[in-house]
């Protein structure tokens, strides 16, 4: 039987529980995708569907894949009807039945977005940021929980910035896998060093000691999306039509954000007049 994959992007949104196998759940994106294609005749039972990183609610994502066997050809557009405008497949490839999108990944990568002040210390949080470089112990940035691997070692390929205007910062990191949270964790710990008196003597600290209780806070999954996820010898078949549907949604999503923050700053301004 041939078996498939598939790349998905949705928007960033609280509505839905996350992407996890919480098949019970109807509004966990994962359970959505898969009706998709059972609606779709691609695929009978749920558990014949794999993918490739577990996300949070309200975490966004370009690069999400999903594999399964089916009989059938996938037909994106189709696929797509059945879905909520939010979540969207992308692309398609054929694969080799031995194809598992969470072992068989190479390098993920996951950003974060910050809006920043001038309070913020750049420089001592790209100082930890870079820190973080390598292989290390994560411990104690993730959560503690049976779904973590007994191993907390991960190596860190790739911790970058990009500035954008308006105080946006893109935090970039890169890895072949993350620990539940992991990401998350290490960007509150970047903005307690950028915020408080915290240095990168503090990084080397969570690194190195193991005993700590205190764990850094997790930041809001809302400025995290699962960028890109890379495999070896193949690629995805792009859907022009699926993907120029996306932007739609997305460009439509600006729109309503930008209207919440002009209500929001028409009331913040308004209070100086009391």
């Amino acid at each position: 039987m041939p078996r498939y994959a598939l790349i998905l992007g949705y928007i960033p949104d609280i509505t839905y529980s996350g992407f996890n196998h919480q098949l019970h759940d109807p509004a966990n994106m994962f359970t959505l995708v898969c009706r998709a294609l059972n609606k779709a005749r691609l695929v009978q039972y749920e558990d014949n569907v794999t993918f490739a990183s577990r996300t949070d609610r309200g975490v966004g994502a370009l690069n999400q894949v999903i594999a399964f066997d089916s009989v059938n050809s996938p037909i994106v557009p189709e696929i797509n009807s059945y879905l909520p405008s939010g979540i969207q497949v992308l692309g398609q490839t054929s694969v080799s039945h031995s194809f598992n999108p969470r072992k068989d990944a190479l390098l993920r990568t996951y950003s974060y977005f910050l809006v920043i002040d001038d309070d913020f210390n750049l420089k001592q949080l790209k100082n930890s940021f870079n820190t973080l470089r390598g292989t290390h112990n994560f411990q104690n940035f993730a959560k503690t929980d049976s779904k973590n691997p007994k191993n907390p070692t991960k190596t860190i390929t790739e911790t970058s910035l990009i500035h954008f205007d308006h105080g946006i910062l893109q935090l970039r990191i890169s890895s072949q896998s993350f620990l539940w949270q992991q990401v998350r964790r290490i960007v509150g710990h970047l903005i307690e060093v950028a915020t408080t008196e915290l240095d990168m003597s503090e990084t080397l600290t969570l690194l190195n000691d193991q005993t700590i209780r205190n764990k850094p806070p997790s930041a809001p999954p809302e400025g995290l999306i699962l960028e890109k996820i890379e495999y070896k010898d193949f690629s995805f078949t792009v859907n022009e039509k699926s993907l120029n549907s996306f932007q739609k949604i997305l460009s439509d999503n600006v729109k309503h954000y930008r209207g919440q923050l002009a209500v929001t700053k028409y009331l913040f301004d308004s209070l100086s007049k009391y």
